[in-house]
């Protein structure tokens, strides 16, 4: 049988996240997990109506709302989880610093603990489950400190994790969107031959989400640096004001407020590019 794509989105507590259930013959196999544990609960439930064994699960990201319920997915069953080694080395790393910032927030609703990764894959390296076959593709720090697309065999489908958001606002907190930029552009080329891109946040997309994606961080970037005026950082008023230049830019979408907890990253991002090229051309004091 093809595989068959199910999708389970969180709601607007949960950051509107999506979480995959591949189902092939043999079995399924699962791209992240939600946030919160009722949407965790969930997921398992919607695997369970599937009558079909979990064979896995691969990670595309080190953020908390794309691996935080594994646990609940998994109930006690022997699975692997897989991400790429960078994916993995970020999530141990920043695990409890997650958990400290964002668990009094959520309550109840933040899991006790996480699951880790059990076991970690190379750029380009594949894995398989029964029928279904995953191909890691690494694109470095992106929205998060390390990015993987996982493509499904045969090539047209990619889970893009959040490499690209289709219809929301996006984090912006990591302060990596230079390195954002070059890697949509490296994606462009590189995902040429996918038809359906499976995001993080927001319905299936089309590659021409990836260039959606580079004009709403230029945009952004542009925003940030009007505000900011060269300063490494913004004020809360600052921060609103980004927010409301980008909820004009794209007027329908939610998670404004994302932008404004992101834009003091990237005024500090931009505020060290800019003097790294003075550096660089000699220029200054």
């Amino acid at each position: 049988m093809a595989p068959i794509v199910h999708t389970y989105r969180s709601g607007e507590t949960g950051l509107f996240v999506n979480s995959y259930l591949v189902e092939g013959a043999d079995g399924v196999v699962a791209v992240d997990a939600p946030l919160l544990l009722s949407d965790g609960r969930a997921f398992r439930a919607r695997l369970e109506a599937l009558r079909k064994p979990l064979l896995g699960v691969v990670v595309t990201h080190p953020h908390p709302d794309h691996y935080n319920t594994i646990t609940e997915l998994l109930a006690g069953e022997a699975v692997p989880v897989i991400a790429h080694r960078d994916v993995d080395r970020e999530i141990r790393a920043k695990d409890d610093a997650k958990r400290a910032q964002w668990g009094p927030m959520f309550g109840d609703e933040w899991p006790a603990s996480a699951m880790f990764p059990s076991r970690t894959v190379a750029d380009e390296e594949s894995v398989e489950f029964g029928d279904l076959r995953f191909t890691a593709w690494d694109f470095g720090p992106c929205e998060s400190e390390s990015e993987t697309v996982w493509l499904l065999d045969g090539g047209d489908t990619a889970f893009v994790g959040d490499l690209a958001f289709n219809g929301t606002h996006a984090y912006l907190a990591d302060g990596h969107t230079d390195a954002w930029l070059t890697a949509l552009d490296r994606a462009d080329e590189a995902l040429a031959g996918v038809r359906t891109l499976y995001v993080g946040h927001g319905p299936p997309a089309a590659l021409a989400a990836l260039a959606d994606q580079r004009r709403y961080l230029l945009m952004a970037r542009e925003a940030i640096a009007r505000v900011a005026g060269g300063r490494a950082q913004l004020t809360e008023d600052e921060a609103n004001r980004v927010m409301s230049l980008m909820e004009r830019y794209l007027p329908s979408a939610p998670l404004s407020w994302l932008v404004g907890a992101g834009a003091p990253a990237v005024a500090a991002e931009l505020a060290a590019l800019s003097r790294d090229a003075a550096a660089g051309s000699g220029v200054g004091p």
